[in-house]
């Protein structure tokens, strides 16, 4: 009777021993999972507040380069203006199809502090505005009087230039921190405006039935071409002389203006 009591008595210490052993492993494998679970909270704070650093900083540059942009004397202006949306070293059809990205890495002056960016990526892509077919139309009508108001609103008050939103521009931040990257885009549309008078340096010119001589409008419906005579149209030839509008856009325009577009996105990659 001693002999089983003792037995049990053993057995029960056993059991005892393997639970204590258990709990205990227990307790070592929920305090591992607790601390990889805070590393893991840790990492992904750290990661959000990187993302954050790097958001505001890619806004601010986008600021400061909407400010650049509109002010034509500035260089990021000269660049744009008189390069990227000008030459067809950034794509051949550039009132028909979007062009190859520009990328270059901005440095900011000292007066811009880079808040501890690795680097800061520029792209510049354009396009097509939604007026782009203005810059050259069809202008016809059944009388004189008509016509020379369509014309009047083409050429825009006292011939300045009508307002046409000839390409978009999207500019695009990308800012490197901590190895991550946040890339913030902002779409703009492009107004310009050509002006017009009765010379060879006018910015808009007119052919005539589809031909290839371009025709200065001297005043209302007359207009003039080099070694060409004088073309006066009127109610009794307005049929057969069938104009069409072009703006000179191997020239400059006289002003542009960047407003922006509809579309705006952001988005983060990891390198």
């Amino acid at each position: 009777m001693h002999r089983r009591a003792r037995s049990i008595l053993r057995g029960e210490q056993g059991l005892s021993m393997i639970l204590v052993l258990c709990i205990g492993a227990l307790f070592v494998a929920l305090s591992a999972a607790l601390v990889y679970a805070a590393s893991v909270l840790t990492a992904n704070a750290n990661r959000q507040l990187l993302e954050q650093e790097a958001y505001q900083l890619a806004t601010s540059f986008s600021d400061v380069l909407e400010a650049e942009l509109n002010k034509k004397d500035s260089s990021f202006a000269k660049f744009v203006n008189e390069q990227f949306m000008f030459s067809q070293s950034y794509g051949k059809d550039i009132y028909d199809l979007e062009s190859q990205p520009k990328e270059f890495a901005w440095k900011p002056k000292g007066s811009q502090p880079d808040g501890g960016a690795e680097a800061i990526t520029v792209t510049l892509r354009r396009r097509p505005g939604d007026g782009a077919d203005k810059l050259n139309q069809t202008v016809n009508s059944t009388n004189a009087t008509d016509l020379r108001n369509l014309l009047d609103t083409l050429e825009g008050e006292d011939r300045k230039g009508m307002a046409i939103v000839d390409l978009q521009l999207d500019i695009t931040v990308t800012v490197t921190k901590n190895g991550e990257s946040f890339a913030f885009t902002r779409t703009y549309d492009r107004t310009v405006k050509y002006s017009s008078s009765d010379k060879s340096t006018s910015k808009v010119y007119y052919t005539v039935n589809g031909g290839t001589t371009e025709y200065y409008r001297e005043d209302a419906l007359t207009f003039v071409a080099a070694g060409q005579e004088k073309l006066e149209i009127k109610d009794d030839n307005i049929n057969s002389n069938r104009l069409t509008f072009h703006c000179d856009t191997s020239q400059q325009p006289d002003s542009i203006t960047y407003t922006r577009g509809a579309k705006q996105s952001t988005g983060t990659t990891q390198e």
